[in-house]
């Protein structure tokens, strides 16, 4: 089932992508979309990358904010995988492409979106039926879906999701598949009978799919009349005219089969609900750790007869917005009737993911976040239209401008709401019409290969002229540089980077310069989302908060506390006051002839009268600090909870983390001991190899000696007798030589000696020669003791290893 709920790969087409496209692109580069890629009607294999490439190469360098291909590719996948996509861009007469989500209720059920079902049931019957990747079949089963899908309201709707259901559809759909399937061997005969007139085999056929879906009868006559007429009619146009027909029996058979799921068996399911249905669904949106609800849809949910007197403008130019409302409210005023499923908000690079409205009348009713609607418009006219680049050179002409945002982009307003897209696309066309360019506009230039620093970046900032127009926004290049670097998605930063960055270099002027938009931002949570921008309504926040925690620990750690401080000085404030209120009073007699305290009285005086504060208003003060300390004392409770429950988890980690500096103690040791007997395994390695080096020496000393001594015993054998005064006197004469005779040294590899002069090698690890370069005979295997030997290079072309060591041999 789970493999239904993607759409395939090769269902895009290249008209869905060029509408797709013209929503996402920016509305002033649209126009460098070449829409003469777009024009051959047909299935994109490659998910449409082909063709973006095409689109980004054609573009006159427009588009370089986007990114990559396969970047672009992914967000605009991303951008329009939402319910009901083909009603926003217009691509009804498309295939679907989307991949249906599964939401879960908080009571952790799984609903599916009513309009996602034809999606399943489009992808299961391309699946099932054969013949499927002929054009004609796969058109007349995406025709049969959509129809049905045009049906439902606009108002998206919601039903649990059951898989039993699903198996069930299927099973259906494959017994279908049995009455129109013919095999190639079938095919063969059908295309020999309908050649010679024969119509009797497909009269059956077509006669049994109706039948078994419980169609009328038609007369058997009237069939074959009706399948010889469009026999003909494919003789003319179609190379092989039986396969046409056959195809023309799975179109009929998927057809009924569709009809019979969706209307017949199960219309509860894919109709449009009753309004009075129980339990009412309403989406609760996620925000990152934002919940709310949209509450005009609960409103709708509860009363819709209402929805009329609900949805207030509909249908007049203008802005349109929906406000929110949290959970808890939410649930109360349900009133336990009503299901609330989670639905995340989305995004894209560039773009939030459009959003269904809960009006069922409006086809325009789709909608994004204010603080997502506030972005795209940013970044229209900064970005896009280039409006401080074309138009006049001093902020004041602008100022008139932002200030009237507050209409749409509400500084007062603290809880999420929604903002109609239209709302954002009519604002653009106006200021569109309003700002005309006066001078010629400047790209921003490439990126090197090896990305940009923060000086390019500041230097792009003087080039685009935007240094005349904001004098401080080299300021903030460096803050912005570091975020773009942090967030980047390849190796180096790349010129969608750099245009990034002079973008939010200019917001960031544009915030500092407007408070009411600053605080909206705020209100709304985006701060973050402006990279390189430091929110003062953050860092109060951020302050107040850390003295929060700080009034609630004990007495002695609060002694820095700013908010403690702050209370002192109004105490402080109203103290001096009060005994300035005393010194002030007649009945206090001072003596006239005490100049120091005449002059204490004057100074007191005039104090009192450069602070100016009435008694009400130190009440009130005094009020706003009693509260204040209780505020701290509720929190302080709640903060004491926290605490216990942090230390209890310190505890823990900290049993943890001795329990791994043990273990990793234990492996540290044994690493060394492995070491250590590593080490002493090498230099037993190297004695064995000396030792073995010497005794093979000894061993061809000892067995030259020994063959001199056969040879000699041989020859004397032959001639005379010797005694053994003579051997004595032999052995004595050779034992006497080989002690006053120099060293000899053998060749491991021929076993004869080496003479002074000859070419040898040595190893480099044991240190024995060989000869080098001495031809090679076969006499000296035969007889080794005559003086031939073998050769050192005939060995080299076999072995690498010295054959006393193993050690690498050099090259000879």
């Amino acid at each position: 089932m789970s493999k239904y709920l993607k759409s395939p790969d090769n269902m895009l087409t290249s008209t869905s992508l060029e509408s797709i496209a013209q929503y996402y692109i920016l509305n002033d580069i649209r126009s460098s979309i070449d829409k003469n890629i777009f024009s051959e009607k047909c299935f994109l294999e490659d998910n449409g990358e082909e063709l973006i490439q095409k689109m980004l190469d054609n573009s006159n360098y427009k588009l370089r904010m986007y990114g990559s291909t396969d970047e672009l590719s992914q967000n605009l996948k991303i951008y329009q995988n939402f319910p009901n996509s083909y009603r926003f861009f217009k691509t009804e007469f498309e295939p679907s492409t989307t991949t249906t989500t599964l939401y879960r209720s908080l009571k952790n059920e799984e609903y599916i979106c009513k309009s996602d079902l034809f999606v399943i049931l489009q992808n299961m019957a391309l699946d099932v039926f054969p013949g499927t990747t002929s054009v004609s079949v796969r058109l007349s089963i995406l025709t049969a879906v959509r129809v049905e899908q045009n049906k439902l309201p606009h108002r998206i709707e919601f039903v649990k999701f059951d898989q039993k259901v699903f198996d069930e559809i299927e099973m259906e759909m494959r017994e279908a598949r049995k009455l129109c399937f013919m095999s190639n061997s079938e095919l063969a005969v059908l295309a020999a009978q309908l050649a010679a007139g024969n119509f009797d085999s497909m009269v059956a056929k077509f006669e049994k799919v109706r039948m078994k879906e419980r169609w009328t009868k038609k007369d058997s006559d009237e069939t074959r009349k009706s399948l010889k007429d469009y026999y003909s009619k494919m003789m003319t146009s179609n190379k092989d005219p039986a396969l046409a027909l056959a195809f023309f029996l799975v179109k009929t058979a998927a057809m009924i089969c569709l009809n019979k799921i969706i209307n017949v068996k199960r219309p509860e399911i894919f109709l449009q609900s009753s309004t009075k249905k129980s339990p009412m669904i309403v989406r609760l949106f996620e925000d990152g750790d934002q919940q709310f609800v949209m509450e005009s849809e609960l409103a709708i949910a509860m009363k819709p007869e209402k929805v009329s007197e609900i949805i207030v403008g509909r249908g007049k130019v203008g802005f349109h917005d929906y406000s929110t409302i949290t959970l808890d409210e939410a649930i109360r005023k349900g009133a336990g009737r009503v299901e609330f499923i989670r639905y995340p908000i989305k995004r894209t690079k560039n773009r939030a993911v459009p959003i269904e409205g809960p009006d069922p009348e409006d086809p325009d009713d789709w909608f994004i976040l204010a603080v997502d609607g506030f972005f795209e418009y940013m970044k229209s006219i900064i970005t896009g239209f280039k409006i401080f680049q074309k138009c006049v050179d001093t902020f004041a002409v602008f100022e008139l401008l932002f200030n009237a945002l507050e209409k749409v982009f509400k500084p007062e307003v603290k809880s999420p709401y929604f903002l109609q897209i239209e709302t954002v696309n009519y604002m653009l066309t106006t200021l569109q019409n309003t700002f005309k360019s006066v001078r010629p506009t400047k790209d921003v230039r490439n990126a090197k290969p090896d990305g940009f620093t923060v000086q390019h970046l500041k230097n792009e900032l003087n080039h685009l002229g935007l240094t005349a127009f904001f004098p401080e926004i080299q300021d903030y290049a460096e803050d912005v540089y570091e975020e773009i670097d942090k967030t980047k998605k390849e190796r180096y930063l790349r010129t969608c980077d750099l245009i990034d960055a002079v973008e939010n270099c200019q917001l960031i002027c544009v915030l500092n310069r407007i408070p009411k938009l600053k605080k909206f931002l705020h209100n709304q949570k985006g701060c973050k989302r402006v990279l390189g921008y430091k929110c003062e309504h953050c860092d109060k926040e951020k302050k107040a908060s850390d003295a929060l925690e700080i009034s609630q620990q004990p007495a002695e750690v609060q002694k820095t506390s700013d908010i403690q401080n702050s209370l002192k000085n109004v105490k402080i404030e109203s103290s001096n006051v009060s005994i300035l209120n005393q010194y002030s009073q007649p009945a206090i007699s001072t003596p006239k002839d005490c100049e120091k305290c005449s002059e204490s009285s004057k100074t007191l005086e005039k104090v009192k009268n450069e602070l100016k504060i009435s008694q009400d208003q130190l009440k009130e003060m005094e009020k706003k600090v009693l509260d204040k300390e209780k505020e701290l004392s509720d929190s302080k409770k709640e903060h004491e909870k926290v605490v216990e429950s942090e230390a209890k988890k310190t505890e823990e980690f900290s049993k943890m983390k001795e329990e791994l500096s043990k273990e990793k103690a234990k492996n540290q040791e044994k690493e060394e001991e492995n070491l250590k007997a590593s080490k002493k395994i090498e230099e037993l390695q190297k004695t064995i190899l000396k030792l073995t080096a010497e005794n093979e020496a000894n061993e061809s000393t000892i067995q030259k000696l020994h063959d001199r001594i056969t040879y000699l015993s041989t020859n004397n054998q032959k001639n005379h007798q010797i005694d053994e005064k003579t051997i004595e006197e032999s052995t004595q004469t050779v034992s006497v030589t080989s002690k006053i005779a120099p060293l000899v040294i053998d060749c491991l590899i021929c076993s004869s000696q080496i003479k002074s002069g000859q070419e040898v090698i040595r190893c480099p690890l044991c240190k024995r020669r060989f000869h080098s370069n001495v031809i090679f005979s076969l006499f000296s295997i035969n007889f080794p003791h005559f003086p031939y030997f073998q050769c050192a290079f005939k060995w080299r072309k076999d072995h690498s290893q010295c054959p006393a060591c193993n050690g690498d041999l050099p090259g000879i």
